[in-house]
């Protein structure tokens, strides 16, 4: 299987984060977005999955991400997973590679705008 750059999705996420979704791999059993952020996502609150793991390797940058209780920095090289029914923040300026598990589908994604 393959996909090609033109295959993928473009999206663009308010706080300053880019990227594309290729199409998601054999059986739904995962997809893969090629993220640039320069900012805060979410730009309110925190984000939180039902369903999804998300798996960021950073390419280059740094990115502060608050998960729960805990926070991180990450360099270029670091992996990061987010597992489902986890708050999360993301704050800098980088590149990552970000594999979701299952596919992603955007309906079990939800903002929680709760104070910080």
């Amino acid at each position: 299987m393959i996909n090609k750059k033109q295959e993928a999705e473009q999206f663009t996420i308010p706080g300053g984060v880019e990227g594309v979704l290729y199409p998601p791999g054999p059986g739904g059993q995962f997809s893969i977005a090629v993220v640039s952020q320069d900012g805060v996502y979410p730009a309110k609150g925190r984000s939180m999955n039902d369903v999804c793991t998300e798996t960021m390797y950073v390419q280059e940058g740094r990115l502060t991400v608050e998960v729960d209780d805990a926070t991180y920095e990450l360099v270029a090289g670091d992996v990061l997973s987010i597992t489902p029914g986890q708050k999360y923040r993301i704050r800098g300026k980088a590149s990552t590679v970000d594999v979701i598990t299952p596919a992603w589908d955007k309906k079990q994604n939800h903002i929680l705008e709760e104070e910080l």
